[in-house]
């Protein structure tokens, strides 16, 4: 694949032309390396409909002093794409996101910002990352993907992709499902790490 790669920091897009990720995972700096230049490129922007087929959008969803999540960088991450949308591109949503936001959120923003119809004019799907920290790109080989799609059409896409990085992708009903999926994946961690760390305590204070 060719692959253009966007960040709007400009400290990040600085270190990645360089060829220094700016983040540790095992084995990236060398496919950086081999590929920048090459099959991989950092751009400032799209500038023109003629950009990409398939766009991934993976940001960051923190939550607000509220405890509400702040979709500020999904609703920018989604406005640049739109701008640039043509008929046949795909959208490939990873973040963690509240169930329903791909279809009721991010494909509203696509459609406004293209004047394109979703499902008819360009494929959604949503595709949870799962990975761990540090041990992304063996994870990325080994797990299996999960893809919702809007429609049939947009999950066999996302998981034509998939299929060339993994042995395993697991096709669910809806992009909400999805969703579910990943929430349900970081509440799991959560409790498994939370429960650790009381059992941490109690054997700490029993000596």
């Amino acid at each position: 694949f060719k692959v253009k790669g966007f960040d709007n920091n400009p400290r990040v897009a600085r270190s990645l032309k360089s060829g220094r990720p700016h983040f540790f995972e095992n084995g990236l700096a060398d496919i950086l390396k081999n590929n920048l230049g090459k099959n991989f490129e950092v751009v400032d922007g799209f500038k023109d409909v003629s950009n990409c087929d398939i766009y991934f959008i993976a940001v960051g969803t923190p939550l607000s002093p509220n405890k509400k999540p702040d979709l500020d960088h999904l609703r920018s991450a989604s406005q640049i794409v739109g701008r640039v949308l043509k008929s046949g591109d795909a959208i490939i949503l990873r973040s963690t996101v509240p169930v329903g936001t791909t279809r009721e959120f991010v494909l509203p923003l696509l459609e406004k910002n293209s004047g394109l119809k979703s499902g008819e004019d360009f494929f959604a799907a949503f595709a949870p990352e799962r990975t761990v920290e540090g041990k992304a790109l063996e994870e990325l080989k080994t797990l299996p993907q999960v893809v919702g799609g809007l429609n049939w059409s947009s999950a066999d896409i996302a998981a034509n992709v998939f299929n060339h990085l993994t042995h395993s992708v697991i096709l669910v009903d809806s992009l909400e499902e999805a969703e579910m999926v990943k929430l349900i994946n970081n509440t799991y961690r959560d409790v498994v790490f939370s429960f650790a760390n009381e059992l941490s305590l109690v054997c700490n204070k029993l000596g």
